[in-house]
């Protein structure tokens, strides 16, 4: 079990690690990194949201 110290620690920025844009869901063709929605998903799961216009 770890040290209750070591979880409540104060993290360094350098430590911190920076999300960019996220991992494309399953069925999405056209992802959007910086907004992190799909734009065009395929025939399988084409009633999924799309990215607001």
């Amino acid at each position: 079990m770890k040290n209750l110290n070591e979880n409540m620690k104060k993290l360094k920025k350098g430590e911190l690690k920076t999300i960019k844009g996220g991992i494309a869901p399953i069925g999405c063709n056209n992802w959007n990194p910086l907004l992190r929605c799909c734009r065009a998903w395929d025939e399988e799961h084409q009633s999924n949201p799309t990215c607001a216009n």
